[in-house]
């Protein structure tokens, strides 16, 4: 007898693509590999979390299940009360509650005002269509109007550029996939533009694919929240249960399903395709297993949604030195600081030499940043990974001047306290940067020395640096 596979994953079951700044947070139970993020990757994953919520499986990860692709700064929180069970990553846990730093660019995704703080929607939902002639959706009979001719194979149906005008209550309604098959997948534009599909069932007997998409390819769904119901597939996600090249981004999911093969709260099983800015919610367990918590966790998937995901806060550096320059802070909002101009580097470690006096009411962080366009110029490519340039691309919005490649960040450095290096990381595809001389951007974050609230106004300066 064939040996019974069921991969579960919080975001993916199974991805042999790229991932990049994704969330989940979701309740797995059972399968063959369960991870609170992925169930296997094959593929690469950077700058992305999960909470360790993997509960039972044969194999279990709190990120992770099963890697033989690219994980870079990637993280889960385990918040739980009990005692901890041993993951396979468990090296990547950090405690919830205390003050972590999860090292990504996250500036427009931060909410100082609360602790922790929050997720900005208003940034979350940030992509726009092509400007091709588009089909509005502003009805459930209109919805299940259009999925009818998709998968009938009608071809201006499947590769059209639909815009969701009005969040649709489905009321509980069975629905179809949208592409439900992969001789029939969807192949076009779905804008969301921040609206919610919710309250649908996607059920079958035999159903390959299952999510509001069944398989999508060379597909592009931007700015969309499902909450439903799925069974009974054997690719299930919230958004997708296949996903075959495309582009799935800034999309949410609050989604309980039941697995067979494949399944994460956002894709099933993501070949080729890019998830950017995504998140998902829920719960998810093997067929035939009792969901008891899931009338309790529905309320706070609502939470979820409303007010966004929480993240850690900003820890101290550790390697600032305390100094007693006799400083203390006045009145009003006071920023000050020193740092080489030219920041020479010598077997990975930088002379930054930066100065935070102590009368300044602000901690810093520190960001090294060299553009695109300086690496090109310098070294004739851009060194992103294929994956990353094809995600730019996509995107639209690819500028060589204005993209940035991060070489170096620091932790808070507070008032009063002085940061002597930095460490130097490789280029987005793992490239060294070779010896020369370079121009770089360090970028300034401030926040009150007190509440921890993020500052309104940040500093970028042109600095040199020199690899020798």
């Amino acid at each position: 007898m064939k040996k019974k596979i069921c991969l579960l994953g919080g975001l993916v079951g199974l991805n042999n693509s790229y991932i990049k700044d994704c969330y989940a947070k979701v309740k797995l139970k059972g399968g063959q590999s369960s991870g609170g993020f992925a169930g296997c990757n094959y593929g690469e994953i950077y700058d992305s979390w999960t909470l360790a919520y993997s509960l039972q499986g044969k194999i279990m990860a709190g990120f992770a299940a099963k890697n033989e692709g690219i994980m870079e700064h990637v993280f889960y929180i385990d918040d739980r009360k009990k005692k901890k069970k041993k993951y396979i990553d468990e090296e990547l846990a950090v405690e919830a509650e205390s003050e972590v730093e999860l090292p990504w660019n996250k500036e427009t995704c931060w909410e100082a005002e609360t602790f922790p703080p929050l997720f900005r929607n208003e940034y979350f939902k940030v992509q726009s269509g092509s400007n091709e002639s588009v089909i509005e959706i502003a009805t459930l009979e209109e919805l299940i109007e259009i999925t009818k001719h998709i998968n009938q194979g009608e071809w201006e149906y499947q590769n059209a550029n639909y815009s969701l005008i009005a969040d649709i209550d489905c009321k509980g309604k069975k629905l179809v996939p949208i592409g439900e098959d992969d001789s029939l997948p969807f192949k076009g534009i779905f804008n969301g533009n921040g609206h919610l599909i919710e309250n649908f069932k996607i059920k079958g007997k035999k159903r390959k694919y299952g999510g509001l998409f069944g398989c999508l390819r060379d597909a592009k769904i931007m700015n969309l929240t499902v909450d439903g119901i799925i069974e009974n597939a054997e690719y299930a996600g919230g958004i997708a249960g296949m996903m075959e090249g495309g582009i799935i981004s800034c999309c949410g999911s609050a989604i309980r399903i039941e697995a067979i093969k494949y399944a994460g709260g956002l894709v099933g099983k993501n070949r080729d395709g890019f998830l950017v800015k995504t998140y998902a919610v829920g719960t998810i367990h093997e067929k035939g297993r009792p969901w008891f918590l899931l009338l309790l966790l529905l309320p706070l998937l609502y939470l979820l949604l409303k007010m966004g995901i929480p993240y850690p806060s900003i820890p101290v550096d550790g390697n600032v030195q305390r100094l007693n320059d006799g400083l203390k802070p006045g009145g009003g909002n006071t920023a000050a600081f020193e740092f080489n101009r030219l920041i020479i580097f010598k077997d990975g470690i930088g002379e930054l030499n930066f100065y935070n006096p102590g009368n300044s009411t602000q901690d810093i962080v520190v960001k090294l940043t060299i553009t695109d366009e300086e690496l090109i110029d310098q070294l004739g490519e851009s060194h992103r990974t294929l994956f990353d340039q094809k995600r730019l691309e996509l995107l639209a919005n690819y500028d060589p001047k204005l993209m940035r490649q991060e070489l170096a960040v620091t932790g808070r450095i507070p008032a009063g306290s002085s940061l002597m290096y930095l460490e130097l990381k490789t280029l987005q595809d793992g490239t060294e940067l070779p010896p020369g001389t370079y121009k770089a951007i360090i970028e300034l974050t401030f926040y009150d020395t007190e509440s921890q609230e993020k500052a309104l106004l940040n500093s970028q300066l042109p600095v040199g640096i020199r690899i020798e």
